[in-house]
């Protein structure tokens, strides 16, 4: 079957939809019945299975109250991705159910594009606001992704794979009604329904590795263990188990580690055993939206008790003195400003701080009336005025225990052609205030601080 084919559903299911909206029926989720959740929307692709759940809820929206819609993600990455969209406008028309299409463009470099698809897509859909989005994920589904993440090593998270219901993350809920049902039968009950759908031509391509698995290793699998989809959604029942588990473990544990800037403890964490170091680097990097892998937590652990700095994706690794820091990834500071002595606090674009300029009687540097404060970025070399000679500004960072990312991003303040100051840590010996005069003082906040 293709998208050309002009056959379109009838306008009620027959006895096999009725039977796969008594499945669903049966196993609504009581959550959802207690929450009374009113709108639910149905991800169509136009597939077999999304066909089927969209015409079976059809038929039970409006005896349980619901307000069904559909969405129709359009990647553009197949040369039938219009006849796709074409074919649900039709379907959806011909149920009476409103339908969305929503055109997102996939990132093709660096990485899986069936990920970044993925990605694109539960964006698209979420968008929507629903309180409850269905998927037409199915039994089949379920087995050949628990295949696919103990394959890639995944631990008791990654194997839960998909779970009939959880909150999006965007307020609402994803559900799964049709779990408890083989690819087979679905696909049966929409034969003998008389109904159509499209395929998609990627579905039987084995360089993607789900299709390897449902196409060449399934089979194989499925004579030696013809009860194979229940014996792994048991599996993901049991991993999803030990899963929230290991979630409350972490979540009552981490905040022993973490300090009031968000950084981890690493000296106390490597007090704990191997699988605890590992659980908890995991559950903090997942908290900063860092990508876990079991490479990672090893490059980790292993420097957690030198400085080092990485980068994974749109995020930096920052440890320094027994602490791991996670920030977002960005250029170092190379603007140049130059400023009025005027008190209060100015923000510096593409400097991640605010500064802070006031007069006060100790400590502080005398400038003449009407100066300017040049404010310059790091150079090699830099000395600043001590105790009568000069001092490595290496060393005044070092004094301060102040990591070397954050002195990157550090400004550097200077008049009168010499360096002036390194807020909020050392200013000019030669330029201070004496007794009875009154000087300037720096202070340097940075982000998120």
């Amino acid at each position: 079957m293709d998208a050309s084919r002009k056959k379109t559903p009838p306008d009620a299911p027959d006895a096999p939809l009725a039977a796969v909206a008594a499945a669903i029926a049966t196993h609504w989720p009581e959550t959802l019945l207690r929450s009374g959740q009113s709108h639910v929307e149905v991800a169509l692709s136009g597939g077999v299975d999304s066909v089927v759940l969209l015409c079976a809820l059809s038929s039970l929206a409006a005896a349980r109250g619901v307000r069904l819609s559909a969405v129709h993600v359009h990647h553009g990455l197949s040369p039938n991705a219009d006849h796709w969209a074409a074919f649900c406008t039709v379907l959806c028309a011909r149920l009476q159910v409103p339908l969305r299409i929503e055109r997102v463009r996939v990132d093709r470099g660096g990485g899986s594009l069936e990920a970044a698809a993925r990605h694109a897509r539960y964006r698209a859909i979420a968008a929507g606001g629903a309180d409850v989005v269905a998927l037409a994920h199915h039994a089949d589904d379920l087995a050949e992704t628990v295949l696919l993440q103990a394959l890639r090593g995944g631990g008791a998270r990654a194997l839960a794979a998909m779970p009939v219901l959880r909150q999006s993350g965007h307020g609402g809920w994803l559900w799964r009604p049709l779990l408890q049902l083989a690819r087979a039968d679905i696909e049966q009950a929409a034969r003998q329904a008389g109904l159509d759908w499209i395929e998609d031509e990627s579905n039987a391509d084995p360089r993607y590795r789900r299709n390897a698995i449902r196409h060449q290793l399934v089979p194989v699998l499925a004579n030696h263990f013809p009860d194979y989809r229940r014996q792994l959604a048991r599996t993901a029942v049991r991993a999803a188990d030990e899963a929230a588990v290991l979630a409350d473990v972490a979540a009552s544990t981490l905040p022993g580690l973490t300090g009031a800037d968000g950084a981890l403890a690493l000296t106390p964490l490597l007090q704990r055993p191997l699988p605890w170091q590992r659980l908890l680097l995991a559950a903090y990097l997942e908290r900063q939206a860092v990508s876990v892998s079991p490479a990672l937590l090893e490059t980790l652990l292993a420097q957690a008790a030198h400085g080092f700095e990485l980068r994974v994706g749109d995020r930096v690794l920052l440890g320094y003195r027994g602490t791991l820091l996670v920030r977002p990834d960005g250029p170092l500071p190379s603007a140049t400003f130059i400023l009025p002595l005027v008190e209060g606090e100015v923000q510096l674009p593409g400097w991640p701080g605010t500064l802070r300029l006031s007069r006060q009687a100790v400590g502080g540097v005398v400038l003449a009336d009407g100066s300017r404060i040049e404010v310059r970025p790091p150079a090699d070399g830099e000395t600043l005025a001590q105790g009568g000679g000069h001092k490595a500004c290496r060393k005044l960072w070092q004094e301060a225990g102040l990591a070397p990312w954050r002195r990157q991003r550090w400004p550097r303040l200077w008049a009168d052609g010499a360096l002036l100051a390194l807020p909020g840590i050392a200013v000019a010996s030669d330029r201070l205030a004496r007794p009875g005069e009154t000087g300037w003082a720096f202070g340097w906040v940075e982000s998120g601080q």
